[in-house]
């Protein structure tokens, strides 16, 4: 039973140190990267993804597609993205995040193994509010806001390759 407590312990350790992480080649023109972690911007620690491909114009600038998902986030996690909406007692709202955008990335030097780079692009972010269906009669109600907003986004971050389909970012 001592093993088990340890075990877990140790994973539970684990999961609070994790990092995001993301795969891809770099020896083609064309890059597909996928990225999964705890959460985007700073809504806690529910899952999220993001995929992109990107089009390398020169060694240090590349154009990149990007769409990202956050799936079922607490509404007091999340409630800085997500649209208001009346909360019953006892009921525990949700949302849902998406967001698409193109940016286009700098590498300006690659120093030791890291490579710093800068970001910026446009797109567009949809975050919707639900709350979970509720008994009138005979009848479930289930409460959906949604909202769209335009985005921009500005970036700086580096990259650790730890080998050469997965590194640290």
């Amino acid at each position: 039973m001592r093993t088990l407590r340890r075990l877990g312990g140790a994973l539970l350790l684990a999961l609070a140190f994790t990092t995001t992480a993301y795969a891809q080649s770099d020896r083609d023109r064309v890059s597909l990267n996928a990225v999964v972690g705890p959460s985007f911007a700073n809504v806690g620690t529910t899952f999220s993804a993001l995929g992109d491909v990107g089009y390398a114009v020169n060694d240090r600038l590349t154009l990149v597609g990007e769409f990202g998902m956050l799936r079922h986030a607490p509404l007091r996690e999340a409630v800085d993205i997500a649209p208001p909406v009346a909360v019953p007692t006892g009921v525990e709202p949700r949302v849902n995040g998406l967001h698409w955008n193109g940016n286009l990335t700098y590498r300006p030097i690659q120093v030791a193994g890291i490579r710093p780079y800068l970001t910026g692009g446009i797109g567009a972010f949809t975050a919707d509010t639900i709350v979970p269906g509720q008994r009138e009669g005979n009848l479930t109600v289930e409460d959906r806001r949604r909202v769209t907003d335009f985005a921009t986004n500005v970036g700086a971050g580096a990259v650790y390759p730890l080998n050469d389909w997965v590194g640290l970012t």
